[in-house]
Parts: C-alpha cells; sequence; structure tokens
C-alpha cells in the first residue's frame, strides 16, 4: 500500500470502529491530529499513513480489516459497484481483463487470509449501502423471508429480475438445486454470478426480462421475485399480443402486473410465486379485471403487507402476494394478513425477527391445513367471492374483522381525574400582567453576549448513532424541543469522547424553526442528557445570565431575524442573532420565573390535550362498538 493512499473522514470512522462524529471531534480537540489534503472532488481527505499512526499512538486502533484494505484501494471516484464486481469475478475464476494491477495486488496478498465469498459479501454490503437508497438490492431479511413463504425450494427457482443475485442466494441457502436468473444491469449480473458462483450451478442471463426473455422455455418449480417499481417503459407498445398475458393484458401504468404474469409463466403447474409489490398494485382500479382473474383461476394465494420502510430506498408500502400455477380448475381461500402496524422507528430498520415470526407463524398453518385461526385486524381466511366486488380491492386491512374494543372503566375514571387537576392546576400557571407603557430598553444579542463571556455557544459535530434500546445516556434532538416530546433514544456509540454532556441551567435551541416559523428553546433541569443533532447550546454565566430569561427572549415573537430560509425552503435558526433585553440579573430573574411559569402552562395545556383526545376516542370507540353505553 502505497503512503500516498487517501482516506475520507467516513472511512477513517470505519477504520476505528466509531461514528462520523467522533472524526470531526478528533480534528476540532486534538492539535496533533493529521492535516486535510484536498481529496477527488475538493473534499477533505487524509494521507492513510498519518492517519493509522496517529490511531495507534491514541490506542484507537489495533489491526486493520483486512477487507478495510481492498475498500480503500478502489478509487474514490470511480464506479464502485463495477470495480466490486471485477474483483469478485477475480476472486472467483482469475479472470482480470478489467481489474486494475493495484488491485489485483492487494486480493491477491489477502488470498490466504480471507475466504473468497466472505471478501466478496463484505465488499458487496459496503458498496450497496454506499448506494442504500437505490433499489439496487433487495435486504437480506426481506429475501429470506419470500424464500421461506416459497418453501420448500428443493428443485429451480427463478428470479427474473435476480440484481445483485440476493434472492437467489437466499434460496440456495434454503436447498434450492438450480439457480437461474435475468438482470437488465450487466454489473449486476457480474455481481450475481460471481456471487453465486462458488455455491450452486447458476445461470444468470443479462437482459430486459419482459422485452427479452432469456428463458422462454423455463418452467421452475419456484419464481421468488423483488422487479422494479413503477417502471413505465416495460415494453407496453410492443408485447400486446404476448402469451404470457394469461390473465389479461396489463395497462401501461401497471408494469407490476406484467412481473407478476411473467413470473407465472415460468411456474411448473402447481408451482410457486412469491412477489414483492408496492401496495396500490392490490386496488388500482386499472388492474381490477386482472386481479379478478387470478382470483376466479385460484392463482392468487395469499397477500401480505408488509410495514413501511422495510426497503432502505424507499417509503412505499410493500405487499407480498404468494401465488399458485393452477393445475386444477375452481377458486381456493385466500389468505390475508396486516403486519403494517409494525412500523420500524426508521427507514430500514425493521425488527425483522419478530416480523418473520409474525407471517410464516399463520402462512405455514393455512399452507399445512387450508385455514388459520382469525386475529381481528391482523388476519384472515377469506373465500374468494368476497373479494370479487366493483373494486376488487385485495389490500389485507380492508376485509379484516376490527379488532374488539376493550375498554378498562377503571382506567378511564383515572384518566378524568388526571384531566381534571391538570385542567384545575393550569389556571394557577397564568402570570400576574400588567401594563408598562412600553418604556424603551437597549438591547444585545446572544453573540455579542458570547464575544463578552458571558455565555458560550457549542453544537454537536456530525450525526450520532443512537437506539431506543441503547445503555448510553439519552439524547435531546432538536425535534424533540420542538415538540416538547422527552428523549426516545440513546446514544449507541462506542466513543463517549464525542458528546456534549448537558447539564441544569443550559439553553438548547433547534437550529430549525418550528413549523410555524416560532422558535423553540428549552432549559435543561436534569444531568443524564446529551446534546444531538440540529441542536445549538448556550451554555449561560448564571452569575450574570437568567436562563429561563434568555429562553423566554427566545420564544418571542420578535426574533424573525435570527430566522433565514435556505434555498431548499428550510428555515434556518442562527441564535446569536436573537436579541435580548439588558436587564440587571434581578430583573432578569422576575421576567424568567414568568417565562418558566408560561412554558410550564403551555406543557401543561398540552398534556391535558393529549389526555382529552385519547380519553374522547377511547369512548367514541367503546359507544360506537356496543361496548359501552351512556348513563343514567
Amino acid at each position: 500500500m502505497s503512503d500516498g493512499t487517501l482516506v475520507t473522514a467516513a472511512e477513517i470512522a470505519r477504520l476505528a470502529h466509531v461514528g462520523r462524529a467522533a472524526v470531526s471531534n478528533w480534528r476540532r480537540r486534538h492539535p496533533d491530529f493529521p492535516e486535510p489534503v484536498v481529496g477527488a472532488g475538493g473534499a477533505p481527505a487524509f494521507r492513510l499513513d498519518e492517519v493509522e499512526r496517529w490511531l495507534r499512538k491514541q490506542g484507537k486502533l489495533t489491526q486493520t480489516a483486512p477487507v478495510e484494505a481492498v475498500w480503500r484501494a478502489l478509487e474514490t471516484d470511480a464506479d464502485v459497484l463495477k470495480l466490486v464486481a471485477d474483483i469478485a469475478a477475480y476472486v472467483r475464476d482469475g479472470a482480470h481483463e478489467e481489474l486494475p494491477r493495484n488491485l489485483r495486488k492487494v486480493v491477491d496478498d489477502l488470498a490466504d487470509e480471507v475466504p473468497p465469498e466472505e471478501l466478496i459479501e463484505s465488499l458487496c454490503a459496503r458498496a450497496f449501502e454506499r448506494q442504500q437508497r437505490q433499489h439496487l438490492v433487495t435486504p437480506p431479511e426481506l429475501a429470506r423471508l419470500m424464500v421461506k413463504l416459497a418453501a420448500p425450494v428443493t428443485g429451480t427457482l427463478f428470479d427474473p429480475a435476480c440484481g445483485s443475485g440476493t434472492i437467489l442466494r437466499a434460496a440456495a441457502e434454503a436447498g434450492a438445486k438450480h439457480l437461474a436468473g435475468q438482470e437488465i444491469d450487466p454489473t449486476l449480473t457480474r455481481l450475481a454470478q460471481a456471487r453465486l458462483h462458488l455455491r450452486n450451478p447458476v445461470d444468470i442471463a443479462t437482459g430486459d426480462a419482459l422485452r427479452a426473455d432469456a428463458f422462454d422455455a423455463l418452467r421452475a418449480d419456484t419464481v421468488v421475485c423483488d422487479p422494479p417499481f413503477g417502471y413505465r417503459d416495460w415494453g407496453h407498445e410492443e408485447l400486446g399480443f404476448d402469451p404470457r398475458w394469461e390473465y389479461g393484458f396489463p395497462v401501461k401504468g401497471d408494469p407490476e402486473l406484467a412481473w407478476v404474469q411473467h413470473c407465472l409463466a415460468h411456474t411448473k403447474p402447481g408451482g410457486t410465486v412469491v412477489i414483492a409489490l408496492p401496495a396500490g398494485v392490490a386496488s388500482r382500479r386499472s388492474g381490477r379485471a386482472i386481479r379478478q382473474a387470478l382470483l376466479r383461476r385460484g392463482a392468487l394465494r395469499a397477500v401480505i403487507a408488509l410495514p413501511s420502510g422495510v426497503l432502505m430506498s424507499t417509503g412505499i408500502p410493500i405487499h407480498l402476494w404468494i401465488l399458485r400455477n393452477p393445475d386444477t380448475v375452481g377458486a381456493d381461500p385466500v389468505f390475508l394478513l396486516d403486519t403494517s402496524h409494525q412500523q420500524p422507528p426508521r427507514r430500514g430498520q425493521v425488527d425483522w425477527d419478530a416480523l418473520e415470526h409474525d407471517i410464516l407463524d399463520g402462512w405455514r398453518e393455512f399452507h399445512t391445513t387450508g385455514t388459520t385461526s382469525e386475529v381481528p385486524g391482523r388476519r384472515r381466511v377469506i373465500e374468494p367471492i368476497e373479494l370479487l366486488d366493483e373494486d376488487v380491492d385485495l389490500t389485507p386491512a380492508r376485509h379484516l374483522p376490527q379488532p374488539v374494543v376493550e375498554l378498562d372503566l377503571a382506567a378511564i375514571e383515572r384518566t378524568c381525574e388526571q384531566l381534571e387537576r391538570t385542567l384545575g392546576e393550569l389556571g394557577g400557571l397564568i402570570p400576574k400582567v400588567r401594563e408598562t407603557g412600553r418604556q424603551a430598553r437597549a438591547f444585545t444579542t446572544i453573540g455579542d453576549l458570547a464575544r463578552a463571556g458571558a455565555l458560550v455557544l457549542k453544537h454537536q459535530i456530525g450525526p450520532l448513532e443512537t437506539a431506543e434500546d441503547a445503555s448510553g445516556p439519552q439524547v435531546l434532538r432538536g425535534r424533540d424541543v420542538i415538540t416538547g416530546d422527552e428523549p426516545g433514544e440513546r446514544y449507541a456509540g462506542h466513543d463517549q469522547d464525542e458528546l456534549v454532556k448537558l447539564r441544569p441551567g443550559d439553553v438548547v435551541v433547534p437550529v430549525v424553526a418550528a413549523g410555524d416559523g416560532a422558535l423553540k428553546a428549552r432549559v435543561i433541569d436534569e444531568n443524564d442528557l446529551v446534546l444531538g443533532p440540529n441542536l445549538q447550546l448556550i451554555r449561560v454565566d448564571e452569575s450574570t445570565l437568567d436562563p429561563h430569561f434568555l429562553a423566554g427572549q427566545i420564544r418571542g415573537a420578535g426574533q424573525a431575524r435570527a430566522v433565514g430560509a435556505t434555498a431548499s425552503g428550510v428555515r434556518r435558526v442562527d441564535a446569536r442573532r436573537v436579541e435580548i433585553p439588558v436587564l440587571d440579573l434581578e430583573g432578569q430573574r422576575r421576567l424568567g420565573r414568568a417565562f418558566q411559569q408560561l412554558e410550564s402552562f403551555s406543557l401543561g395545556l398540552r398534556h391535558a390535550a393529549d389526555l382529552g383526545a385519547r380519553l374522547a376516542g377511547q369512548l367514541i370507540d367503546g359507544l360506537a362498538d356496543g361496548a359501552v353505553e351512556p348513563g343514567e
């Protein structure tokens, strides 16, 4: 490895197994951290040899993972996915026509240290992480779930939109004897071939599966597919008389129903299809004739609604359809399951174990016995005739029995009492005021106060790794201050040196104004909090400034000059420009107490509104469902 190799801050973070924010803090706090140079595209980069020496000196680096050496050797301005495919082909069969010599040397040096499959999979995971907003790869957990729904997969399994081969790889692990796939992107085809060649016999072709079917004669035991979504240029004009449209010719805006029929056309009689589709396919009026035909012929076996956010690339809700190429005449019952209640905290962060258990438990019972226990609001086995109405809407939630309303009357009584107490206390929180005649006051700004040493301004550099179940301190975020909610996540990183710890008396201000343009501020009154992203910290000298006075002035309506709109329309707050009246400390404290009362009043009013809305909703549901009735 040449001493001239450059790395970005993100690559340094991966090298040291810390978050990106830790690297930013090291640069700020350690004068001996290596100086940046200009990297590709003008972005700051660092000499790898200098960084590694500094990390070892600090005890933050024990050894470099072998795969990191390969990843760093990839050119930052090149097509990384193509280079990963080239490396995979080289590892698989020694093909090196397109692989640069420096990469061949790095890979060769690792030949005895890293198994070929481990190297390929590690590089693929890194490449897909970099391009996670593109739908290049089916999440491995979703691929395994789809294959399990298709079980048993002991014969030939076909994926006509195989991408990088994630579904085929899951099928190989599940026992498929032969794998076949087609992919329109030549780079992804090469990558899939390399990933799978080390496991099973595999036949993967490059080309547009709908326009140029490379497997016209194939009738697989199982087809599992995660096709492209919303791709309207699928060949509608050329394919009007194609024999695959056995259930009806899809309109141009329904390409997913073309993929459904393409998959069925490549399945043996009695064979299974599992396909991932946007939720809208279940209800679009343009597709109702094809949905009707699938039901009448007995091709559709199940529709499973997944939570929104299972894909990192899109927030579109996804359904899994399970179909069978009919080998008998007549329609069979359909299994409907709705798991959309299991919303991930963030896109792509799914509890796959819980989701898989929820789905497979009911599906396997239905697959074995033809029926399953009904769970209100969750799952049901339904006769096709009930779905064959004017809309032929297959959305599970539309056909599931509603959960029985159960009311805890004792709990409702306690909520009523709590609401009465809260409302009774609110009146005492409104401070008494009198008219002042608007006497002239001198003003300064928070920026001027900082320069005078009366306060210190800080902010968190870079993002923080957080999770609800982490063991680190609670992280206060900008949206917590705007909504008045308590922190819901804790620090999940390795290096707590990167954290800005909050202490009582600190004032925090979001860097983005609230939806109505108002500035928000919160005075910290506890110790176990750290400053999260999108917040500005103002730490005052309490012998000079009262924090509640300062926070109240920030919330005042006259601070528009501190808000500036970005090109994207986001209203950003610069706390330094907030104007503060010049008052003695006693005057500040008197105003601060009034501001504090009004903040408590606002939070109490919000709490009462939440209690009241929840109480009203419970009673409305109970009365409408017949669980309760009006008293005398």
